[in-house]
């Protein structure tokens, strides 16, 4: 059973976008649909009042490829339209300034530290996050990153960003002037790219010999075990197995050899290490092993567990719904916490609009006064719950950062407010969660 969107916008306008019908990773034809969202927002396409009317909507599926086993979202928009006008910033989230530091520590400690000129590049650097602390570390650091209004904002202290796409044609641009790098890294921006075997020539063009791909990504288990499909949005064309690396990888030369999961950080990820066949000298490490008998115990290189994915995450919306009409029909104040393309997917695959939130809160100042896609809910900061009346309830988009958030509102808690965590499990919390 292939779980359907709860609302479709009756008249929606459709954007331009690319429709594949082959695979991403391995051009094979055999796709195997898995959830259905209908025709919906780009999920970071925050606009004002005046816009509504033109906003544009895109129809979004995931499918499973029964040759290669890659997740995907086949219908692809174009990156100028997803990222050229980008509302992330990273150095904003204090979890991702510390996880960054900690992420170039890492690649410095195992393959940089020692050598002459050490030199890492990092495709998607957004504002420079984890260039900066590369660059602390004594090392040659540049990126690259399409989102032109975040890398005019970027500091750029000691590193370099280039603002364009990354691929095959500009990667030999970028040899031609810096040469060839000791470590490429990037921190979940292989998701968001659609042509992959471009980034992959250009990988091949810009990485030296004996040099290591270190990426972060969304890891495919942690997506189904936790139920994350607010994940699953246009930006994010693609959901990584480790089946799905190796099957793609070995066509480049490369293979995994060791991987890391990063649990706590947006809502969990894994960091895979990989390098050019018979180029480096350690061995494949357990914890690659022991991913890849756990991907064939669990399925992840089936069809029908990802169908069953689905029919899970109908129940989701199901839950999340009822507990929202239940509070509403009390009498209760409800906004949402966090306008983020988490938040995007859930409100308009359950349907939650103005009718249950006031409004929706966030600390990046680009988005305040914005409102949110499709479900045209406006956006403000914390202070206008500071100003009241209190909400009764905050909706937490923002869940894979509970922790933080539950610190950075501690008061809200203690003064009764509560939160509603949507995923992995409808549940409610408040102020017992600050002595936990």
């Amino acid at each position: 059973m292939i779980a359907d969107a709860a609302v479709r916008t009756a008249t929606p306008k459709i954007g331009t976008y690319l429709a594949h019908t082959t695979c991403r990773f391995c051009n094979g034809s055999n796709l195997k649909q898995v959830l259905d969202f209908g025709n919906v927002p780009l999920a970071g396409g925050f606009l004002k009042p005046e816009q509504f009317a033109q906003e544009e909507y895109y129809p979004l599926d995931l499918k499973f490829c029964t040759d290669c086993t890659l997740v995907q979202v086949p219908n692809a928009v174009a990156g100028e339209t997803l990222f050229k006008n980008y509302f992330y910033f990273s150095s904003k989230i204090q979890t991702l300034v510390t996880h960054c530091a900690d992420f170039a520590k890492d690649v410095h400690t195992r393959f940089l530290a020692g050598k002459t000129d050490p030199s890492v590049f990092e495709i998607g650097c957004n504002d420079g996050v984890m260039l900066r602390p590369f660059a602390q570390l004594g090392v040659r650091a540049i990126g690259m990153d399409p989102a032109s209004n975040v890398v005019a904002s970027a500091q750029q202290d000691g590193f370099t960003i280039i603002d364009d796409f990354f691929g095959r044609d500009t990667a030999k641009r970028v040899r031609d002037q810096y040469g060839q790098f000791d470590a490429i890294t990037t921190s979940y921006s292989f998701a968001h790219i659609d042509d992959m075997r471009s980034v992959m020539d250009g990988v091949d063009t810009l990485l030296k010999p004996d040099g290591v791909l270190v990426f972060e990504v969304y890891y495919l288990g942690t997506l189904m075990e936790e139920m994350q499909y607010d994940m699953i949005y246009h930006e994010h064309c693609s959901y990584y197995s480790l089946s799905a690396i190796q099957n793609f990888f070995g066509r480049y030369g490369m293979e995994v050899f060791d991987v890391y999961f990063t649990p706590g950080v947006r809502s969990g990820a894994a960091r895979f290490y990989a390098r050019r066949i018979g180029q480096r000298p350690e061995p494949v490490s357990d914890a690659v092993h022991a991913m890849a008998q756990k991907e064939k115990e669990l399925g992840y290189d089936r069809a029908e567990t990802c169908l069953a994915y689905g029919d899970r995450v109908a129940k989701t919306r199901t839950d999340l719904m009822a507990l929202l009409e239940d509070l509403k029909r009390q009498g209760k104040t409800i906004i949402g916490y966090g306008a983020s393309g988490r938040g995007t997917t859930i409100m308009n695959y359950c349907g939650i609009d103005g009718k249950y939130l006031d409004y929706v809160v966030d600390d990046a100042p680009a988005k305040h006064g914005f409102a949110t896609p499709g479900t045209h809910v406006p956006i403000y900061p914390w202070s206008h719950v500071e100003q009241g009346p209190r909400p009764d309830y905050a909706l937490l988009f923002a869940w894979s950062f509970m922790k933080e958030v539950v610190n950075k509102r501690a008061d809200y808690l203690r003064a009764g407010g509560k939160f509603i965590v949507p995923l992995p499990e409808v549940k409610i919390v408040g102020a017992e969660v600050l002595s936990a």
